[in-house]
């Protein structure tokens, strides 16, 4: 179950490889689609929750980044709902779920499968599968963090 969730302009793919650091500051986000509405807590669920950040960590670890990337948000943007960020997490574990990518490669580039391909939609499921396991825990954190 989710609450009624904020709609706003967003970049749409503000994954890993589309944020740039110079050192310890972002220096660019790039990307080359146009931004279009979507729901605030996936663009913050498309950076903490991608799938190899959730893996490559404890999950104490993720969990405790995954709150300050949800706490340095809403420093940048103090009218974010409690709402939406608390929900960020489960928006990030259903959308993992419902995508079809890379399982639908297979199918329509069969040419392109290759043992790469088949580990990412591995580590995909594995990310999904301790995703839905923590969520409780996840949102409380996040709860207590934004009081």
């Amino acid at each position: 179950m989710l609450p009624q969730l904020t709609v706003q302009v967003l970049h749409g793919d503000t994954a890993g490889p589309n944020v740039l650091f110079k050192d310890s500051e972002i220096a660019a986000i790039v990307d080359f689609r146009p931004p279009a509405p979507g729901y605030l807590a996936w663009e913050i669920a498309r950076l903490g929750c991608d799938p190899k950040s959730v893996l490559d960590n404890s999950a104490e670890s993720w969990l405790t980044g995954y709150t300050d990337l949800t706490l340095a948000y809403r420093d940048a943007n103090p009218k974010a709902s409690v709402d939406d960020l608390v929900s960020s997490p489960r928006v990030g574990c259903a959308a993992t779920l419902c995508s079809a990518f890379p399982l639908s490669v297979p199918v329509e580039r069969p040419h392109i499968l290759d043992a790469a391909m088949e580990a990412y939609g591995r580590v995909r499921h594995e990310a999904a599968l301790m995703l839905l396991d923590r969520l409780p825990v996840m949102e409380e954190a996040l709860r207590d963090a934004l009081r």
